[in-house]
């Protein structure tokens, strides 16, 4: 699945870094990146897939961490999920 998740989550990581630049700081040696990717299997029911990657400094890339997982089964609830994250994403995005 694709989704503007992934990008947006690192253009925050991006721009944090570049705040705490511009101040003269240090910015997180451990960046922390979330996905998130909501289908819907018809107008009403959904599921996601979801993963966080955090930066592994021993191996110098980024790993996936706890915290992400799959739908089992879609459901209405993904499906209110689904639109709640659509209308966040998208004004993240388009605004």
């Amino acid at each position: 699945p694709k989704s503007a998740h992934m990008a947006t989550s690192q253009a925050r990581v991006c721009a944090s870094a570049i705040v705490e630049l511009m101040q003269h700081r240090a910015p997180d040696p451990s960046p922390v990146f979330a996905n998130t990717c909501y289908s819907y299997v018809d107008d009403k029911l959904a599921m996601h897939v979801a993963n966080v990657y955090r930066y592994d400094e021993a191996k110098k890339i980024m790993v996936s961490a706890e915290g992400g997982g799959l739908s089992m089964h879609p459901s209405e609830l993904e499906g209110q999920y689904a639109s709640a994250w659509a209308s966040n994403i998208w004004s993240d995005v388009l605004t």
